[in-house]
């Protein structure tokens, strides 16, 4: 029992994680089934207004991103996941609003309130996902966030599809559908405020502490993320990382041309199902502790390539071959027409290109620095430019550009971010793999010289030292919180 006691212990940075991921799970994931129904879930003739509402979210997402490091590292995680929490159900009541009523200022201030939030908290699922986790879990960290989260977004379609699997008409889904979302999305504030602990109580199964930061003033913080511009490698990491999720414009929205309403909630069930098993098989690769770090990713991001290929690629065929454009009249296939085949492959191509991608990207980013500070920058700067590129996306949608050109934007954004990611891998990935290290920070990575080493390598981190600001904390003994 005192074992079991023991593993579920809110203190446990993998249980941390966890709950991390279900509320993502809650919020984000509830939030993708959504836009995978395409038009917000709402009319055809509501596709108008929510992608100039998913416009307006990601620009200021893009915004609140960037300085959502600079918050979480002055206020906390907790309350910056709380709050984070909040603006998705608060967005699909906007939804619903417009959709019963026809008014666009509800959804159009949704859009507002969640791109702030959104910012928020995935900066601390960024934060505790490449702080909390050791050089050899880094992958699985990722993997298990991305798993919940998909999971979310499958059982969020499968409400959905569910409610609206004998419906053939291109109509919007049911009241009840954005009820029981608006529910699920409104219990992520109660888990994340309840459950999300203090970096300074998170504590390993061995007993060693994070490295913690002494809390530092709004104007440094705010500092620092401009400091990221400075880094080459983070420069070079804007186009990889805006590109990573565009999809989630078009795919949807080609869903929601071609198809009836019960046969894109069928396929937005498979888009976010087979990411489930994908993230799990791809972060077995990036953890794959018989392969040094940099083989890893190279070899991760060579099957990520060819699977983007391919994808980009049936995305485009498919568009030439059956004249989808958007002045021609919806064919409003069924999944019973034969065509529906071709695009079932295409959908599980886009479903599986998306969890990797962004996997490998973040993989990369959580390989530059084990700093939890930097880290939490780190979250926030990913967040903020895979929110511009979805800015980009949803404004071309906006503008009516032509499925063709979108699909050469988004698709050629995501392919040609590649030979970027292997040259990295190639620089700047070390083969060095610090899995006997007992501190989560490598000393040499961050130049803290021989006080912190001190202090790292005592195995039960009963040192206390100072340098830049950083301060490893003795071990406190105290009732531990578990999960019941």
């Amino acid at each position: 029992m005192g074992k079991l006691r023991s593993k579920l212990r809110l203190s446990r940075p993998w249980v941390q994680n966890f709950i991390s991921g279900t509320v993502l799970l809650l919020t984000v994931g509830i939030y993708l089934a959504v836009i995978g129904l395409g038009a917000g879930g709402g009319k055809a003739s509501s596709a108008e207004v929510s992608t100039a509402t998913y416009t307006t979210l990601y620009a200021v997402f893009a915004v609140s991103g960037f300085f959502g490091g600079s918050i979480m590292n002055t206020i906390g995680p907790r309350w910056t996941m709380t709050i984070g929490a909040f603006g998705y159900p608060f967005y699909v009541s906007g939804l619903w609003y417009y959709d019963a009523r026809g008014q666009a200022w509800y959804p159009l201030l949704g859009g507002v309130v969640i791109g702030v939030c959104a910012g928020l908290l995935w900066t601390v699922s960024g934060f505790i996902q490449f702080a909390y986790a050791e050089e050899q879990y880094k992958g699985s960290y990722i993997a298990w966030q991305l798993f919940l989260l998909s999971l979310g977004s499958a059982i969020g379609a499968l409400v959905a599809f569910g409610i609206n699997i004998h419906d053939t008409s291109p109509n919007g889904v049911p009241t009840s559908v954005y009820l029981v979302f608006i529910i699920i999305m409104a219990s992520a504030m109660l888990l994340a405020f309840t459950t999300i602990v203090s970096p300074a109580d998170v504590r390993r199964d061995d007993g060693t502490h994070l490295a913690l930061f002494t809390a530092p003033d709004f104007k440094s913080e705010v500092k620092g993320c401009f400091e990221l511009l400075k880094d080459w490698r983070i420069l070079l990491l804007i186009v990889p990382m805006a590109a990573t999720e565009m999809s989630q414009s078009l795919i949807p929205t080609l869903s929601a041309y071609a198809f009836n309403l019960r046969t894109r909630s069928l396929n937005s069930v498979i888009y976010w199902a087979v990411q489930i098993p994908s993230t799990f098989l791809y972060g077995t690769i990036l953890d794959n502790a018989r392969f040094r770090r940099r083989a890893r990713g190279l070899m991760a991001l060579s099957i990520a390539l060819i699977i983007v290929i391919a994808n980009w690629g049936l995305v485009l065929g498919l568009q030439l071959q059956y004249n989808l454009k958007r002045d021609q009249p919806s064919p409003q296939w069924d999944w019973t027409d034969p065509v529906y085949s071709k695009f079932v492959v295409m959908v599980l191509l886009a479903g599986i290109s998306l969890a990797i991608d962004q996997m490998a990207v973040m993989w990369i980013l959580g390989a530059f620095s084990n700093e939890p500070r930097l880290l939490a920058r780190y979250g926030g700067f990913f967040k903020a430019m895979l929110s511009a590129g979805l800015c980009i996306a949803f404004g071309l949608e906006a503008g009516s550009v032509s499925y063709v050109a979108q699909t050469a934007v988004q698709g050629l954004g995501m392919i040609l971010s590649f030979p970027v990611l292997f040259y990295l891998v190639l620089r700047c990935v070390s083969d060095t793999n610090y899995f006997a290290e007992e501190g989560v920070i490598p000393p040499q990575s961050v130049g803290l010289g021989e006080k912190f080493s001190n202090a790292i390598n005592d195995p039960q981190n009963r040192v206390s030292e100072k340098a830049d600001g950083i301060e490893t904390p003795q071990v406190v003994e105290h009732e531990e919180q578990v999960i019941m």
